[in-house]
């Protein structure tokens, strides 16, 4: 009787997963991404000897850019051989310090040079990758579904709307393409449990009076 019983289970779960395997056909729309190059350039006036306050906004809106959606280096050209070069040099020392302190880490502020010789004042050119979302094509209206549900195969237009609402949602478009890698982990933290466990404490986070799942008897 066990024997039958098991062998049963095994011919169920069998049956299952046949039933489980995708139907043949085409996949469903999904969106996607592409890389692109994100550029903006700053024209620095040699007789200044800062950024102007416009240049300070520019360069907020850069690093929230970046912090949203950058990856890779941020790299700052400045215009070699052009008359403004030293101005743009000194420019680009301040630039890091305010890219700095709007958050952004001394290792992802790179740097570099390009020709701009007979070019008279040249720009400033902050560049870094960045990814944009593609959203599937979703035509307006339906088809007849009988052919497609007689052949046991996926509809094309099923979960369109919801790839495109997706794509035009969606934080950072690279996460399309691949998953994040993992942050540090919180060593502090883990030392701390570890300690605990070690000398025989509760290793669980106290819990406050706000924390109870309990039911409010205002108004009864």
């Amino acid at each position: 009787m066990k024997m039958t019983t098991k062998a049963a289970l095994i011919a169920l779960g069998l049956a299952l997963a046949g039933c489980a395997t995708p139907p043949s056909g085409q996949g469903l729309p999904q969106a996607s991404a592409e890389a692109e190059l994100f550029r903006s350039e700053m024209v620095i006036d040699p007789r200044d000897n800062g950024l102007t306050y416009s240049q300070l906004a520019q360069l907020d809106a850069i690093a929230t850019e970046y912090k949203a959606r950058g990856h890779g280096p941020l790299v700052i050209s400045y215009p070699q051989g052009a008359n403004n070069e030293q101005a743009a040099m000194h420019a680009v020392a301040n630039a890091r310090n305010v890219l700095f302190e709007a958050g952004l880490n001394w290792q992802q502020i790179s740097g570099g040079a390009y020709q701009a010789y007979g070019d008279g004042n040249g720009a400033l050119v902050f560049s870094f990758t960045r990814y944009r979302a593609i959203a599937p094509d979703c035509p307006d209206g339906w088809d007849d579904l009988t052919p497609s549900i007689n052949a046991n195969q996926r509809y094309q237009r099923f979960g369109c709307s919801m790839a495109a609402n997706i794509a035009a949602m969606v934080a950072d478009p690279r996460d399309l393409i691949t998953p994040r890698t993992m942050e540090p982990g919180d060593t502090g933290r883990r030392q701390t449990v570890i300690d605990a466990y070690r000398q025989g404490q509760a290793t669980a986070s106290q819990s406050s009076g706000q924390d109870s799942g309990a039911v409010s008897s205002v108004g009864n």
